[in-house]
C-alpha cells in the first residue's frame, strides 16, 4: 500500500516549497535559477509536484508484478480516474478515511487485514525503497505484529502490522517524533514487534532533503525521477 495525493501544484510537498520552521523557512521557492533570481513560488510549486509525480510513477511501477497485491491509498476520490496515468491501470484503490494521517492508517489497517494476513503501508516521499527492505518487513511480521521502518527525519516510512492495532495516537504528525512515540506506545503495550533501525529511508521533504537526493546516485527503477532531477538541474543554479 501507497499513501499518496495526486500531485497538484501547491498541495503536495509544500514544506520543500517553502520550508520549515527548523531551516527557517527556506524551502525551494528561494532557490535561485541560471540568472541568479529567486525562482518564486509559483515555479517552485510546479516543479515539486512534477517530481513528487515521478516518485509516484517510479514507485508503483517498481512494485508492479510483485508476489503481492498492489493498492493506492489515497483521499481523494476526485482524482481516481487521473490517478491512473501515474498508478498503471490495474493498481487497487483503498480509501484513506480520517481526520489525520494516523486516523487514515488505522483505517486502512482495520480493513485489509479482514481479507490479508500481513498489510505494509508505506510513504511516497521518496522514489525509491529497495525490494529487500519490503522482503525484509514481510519477513518480519511472521513472528512479530508491527515492524516498523525508521525514516531520517524521526518518524516512519513503513509500517507493517499482522493484528490491526490502533497505534496512532501521535501529538503532532511531521513533528520528527512519531517513531520515537510510536514504539514507546508498543511498549506499554506489550505489543510484539521491530524496528528496522538498519535501514532508515529519507523522505524528501525539505530542499536539503532535494539537494541530497539531487547528488545521490540514479537508480535504474527510478526512471522517471532522474528525468525530472535533469529538469531541477537544468533550471536552478546548484553549486558544484
Amino acid at each position: 500500500m501507497l499513501l499518496a495525493k495526486f500531485p497538484v501544484p501547491g498541495e503536495v510537498k509544500t514544506r520543500l516549497v517553502n520550508g520549515t520552521k527548523e531551516n527557517g523557512l527556506v524551502g525551494l521557492r528561494h532557490a535561485k535559477d541560471r540568472h541568479d533570481r529567486a525562482i518564486g513560488e509559483d515555479m517552485a510549486n510546479r516543479m515539486a509536484a512534477q517530481l513528487y509525480r515521478a516518485f509516484l510513477i517510479d514507485r508503483f511501477r517498481a512494485h508492479r508484478g510483485r508476489e503481492y497485491d498492489l493498492f493506492l491509498g489515497t483521499s481523494q476520490p476526485e482524482h481516481a480516474h487521473a490517478f491512473r496515468e501515474i498508478t498503471g491501470p490495474d493498481v487497487m484503490y483503498q480509501p484513506a478515511i480520517g481526520s489525520n494521517l494516523g486516523n487514515m492508517m488505522h483505517g486502512i489497517f482495520s480493513s485489509l487485514l479482514r481479507r490479508y494476513r500481513k498489510v505494509i503501508i508505506s510513504g511516497s516521499d521518496i522514489p525509491w525503497i529497495s525490494e529487500e527492505t519490503i522482503e525484509r518487513v514481510i519477513k518480519e511480521l511472521g513472528s512479530h505484529e508491527v515492524v516498523l521502518v525508521p525514516a531520517l527525519d524521526g518518524a516512519y516510512n513503513m509500517i507493517g502490522m499482522s493484528e490491526p492495532h490502533n497505534i496512532f495516537a501521535i501529538k503532532k504528525w511531521s513533528s520528527g517524533s512519531e517513531l520515537q512515540e510510536t514504539i514507546a506506545l508498543l511498549r506499554s503495550r506489550n505489543i510484539k514487534h521491530a524496528v528496522l533501525e538498519d535501514s532508515p529511508i529519507m523522505d524528501v521533504d525539505t530542499i536539503e532533503d532535494l539537494w541530497v537526493l539531487l547528488e545521490a546516485t540514479p537508480k535504474e527503477s527510478a526512471h522517471e525521477t532522474s528525468e525530472a532531477l535533469k529538469v531541477v538541474r537544468a533550471q536552478l543554479k546548484i553549486s558544484e
